[in-house]
C-alpha cells in the first residue's frame, strides 16, 4: 500500500442541517444576489424552499447519471430555475462558483472530525501519499476547507467531481486518481463514510482496501445496500484508528 485517499463530507468532516443554519445560509445567499443585482422575486423563505427543491432535483439527476454538471448549469437550470430573465440568468452564470461554494460551505453546519491532523501526520510519517476523491459541486470548496483546517499540505492530489464531471461510485473517478499519481489500484486505500458512493465505488474500481468511517446520518439511507452484501474491509468510528489498521495490514 502506498497511498490513502479520503472522502470529504462525512469523512474529513461531518455535516448537519439546522434551523439556525437555514437562517444564516439564506441571509448570505440573499445578500450575494442583492449585491450582484440579480432579481429573483422571492422572499427569504421562498428562496430557501426553491434552493432545497432545486438541490433535490439536481441530486436525483446526477446520482442517476453519475455526473457533475458545470456550476453555470446547476444554478440556472436547477437551483434558481424560476429566474427566467436572461440578463439575470447571465449574472447567475457569472457567479456560479461563488454560489456553489456558498452552498457547499454554509448550507449545513460542518464539523471537522476529531483527530484529523494527528491521523494525517501519522500517515505521512508512515510514508503514505495522501489524496482526496470527492463528489462536490464547487471547484474551490475542497482546497479552501483544507486550508481552513490547516491540512492542505498533506494532500498531494485533489480529484473532484466538479473538475472531472464524474461522480462516485463511477469507477472512472478512481481511475483518474491513479492516472494523476502513477499508482496502481493494488497500491491504494480509500476512506469514506457511505456504502452507496464510497464502498461501491471502491469495489467497482478494484482498489486494494476500503475503510468506512461511521456516519449515523447516512446509515439508514444505505441500509438496503448493506443487506445486499456491500461491506468495507474495515469499519471504524474514529480517524485515529486508520494508522493501526494499515500497520497490521502491512505486518500480515
Amino acid at each position: 500500500m502506498k497511498a490513502i485517499w479520503f472522502d470529504i463530507g462525512g469523512t474529513i468532516h461531518t455535516q448537519k442541517a439546522t434551523p439556525e443554519n437555514d437562517v444564516i445560509f439564506t441571509e448570505k445567499l440573499m445578500k450575494l444576489l442583492e449585491e450582484k443585482e440579480i432579481h429573483h422575486g422571492m422572499t427569504g423563505e421562498e428562496l430557501l424552499k426553491q434552493i432545497d427543491k432545486g438541490s433535490k432535483t439536481y441530486k436525483k439527476h446526477v446520482e442517476a447519471e453519475l455526473i457533475e454538471l458545470p456550476g453555470e448549469v446547476i444554478w440556472t437550470d436547477f437551483f434558481l430555475e424560476p429566474v427566467r430573465n436572461e440578463e439575470d440568468r447571465e449574472k447567475i452564470r457569472a457567479i456560479s462558483e461563488e454560489l456553489s461554494y456558498l452552498f457547499d460551505r454554509h448550507r449545513k453546519v460542518i464539523t471537522r472530525r476529531e483527530g484529523l491532523v494527528e491521523t494525517l501526520e501519522a500517515l505521512k510519517q508512515m510514508g503514505y501519499r495522501l489524496g482526496v476523491i470527492s463528489n462536490i459541486m464547487s471547484r474551490t470548496f475542497v482546497p479552501r476547507v483544507l486550508e481552513e483546517y490547516g491540512i492542505r499540505e498533506y494532500f498531494e492530489e485533489l480529484v473532484l467531481s466538479s473538475e472531472c464531471g464524474i461522480r462516485k461510485p463511477n469507477p472512472k473517478i478512481f481511475d483518474i486518481a491513479l492516472e494523476k499519481t502513477g499508482l496502481t489500484k493494488e497500491e491504494c486505500c480509500y476512506v469514506g463514510d457511505t456504502v452507496s458512493r464510497d464502498i461501491i465505488g471502491t469495489r467497482r474500481a478494484g482498489w486494494n482496501m476500503m475503510i468506512q468511517i461511521d456516519n449515523p446520518l447516512t446509515y439508514k439511507k444505505d441500509e438496503h445496500l448493506r443487506q445486499e452484501g456491500w461491506a468495507p474491509d474495515h469499519q471504524i468510528f474514529r480517524l485515529e484508528e486508520i494508522p493501526s489498521i494499515l500497520k497490521k495490514s502491512k505486518e500480515n
